[in-house]
């Protein structure tokens, strides 16, 4: 396997294997994850303190269904979260105790359910929003405005990549 040139903690430079390149991207994604969570501003975590981002997430998730159509069905959920269907219940079901999402009829299929966010629910994942481009506006301020280009190609690369199954040529320049 060869040896790809990299920079490690500290600008110590080195040669690194793909596979330990792997280990050094998802670690480096962890850490960001753990920074970012815990930069959360004091008052939302006072105010929707009992908000998992596992739930954040579905919520997003409910808020973009409601931009293409009635919300989602639990089906979709358990689809949009990769998980069982109980999963996608009992995550919902939090939810909703929480304020953030209710359930509503299909007006034309009374057997259909569309899982959809209300207005505190909204509101919070608009705080969320904010709160997060700011704490990401200071973990990327280490970044040149070149180099930040840079690292959205490089991600966007990672997260258009095709889907197991479908074959695309693989540079290992």
């Amino acid at each position: 396997m060869s040896q790809a040139p990299v920079v490690e903690r500290g600008g110590r430079s080195g040669h690194a294997t793909r596979d330990e390149l792997a280990d050094l991207l998802f670690g480096y994604i962890g850490g960001l994850k753990r920074r970012l969570m815990a930069s959360v501003p004091e008052e939302l975590k006072g105010e929707f303190g009992a908000v998992t981002w596992h739930q954040v997430g579905a919520l997003e998730q409910l808020r973009a269904a409601t931009e293409t159509s009635s919300g989602a069905t639990m089906n979709e959920i358990a689809r949009m979260q990769q998980c069982a269907l109980s999963s996608a219940s009992a995550l919902v079901d939090r939810v909703i105790r929480l304020g953030f999402a209710e359930r509503l009829s299909d007006p034309e299929d009374r057997r259909i359910i569309h899982i959809v966010p209300t207005k505190l629910g909204l509101r919070m994942l608009d705080r969320f929003d904010e709160a997060r481009k700011t704490v990401a506006l200071e973990a990327l301020a280490a970044l040149s405005d070149a180099d930040l280009e840079q690292l959205v190609l490089l991600m966007s690369k990672i997260v258009d990549w095709p889907e197991p199954g479908h074959a695309r040529e693989v540079a290992h320049d």
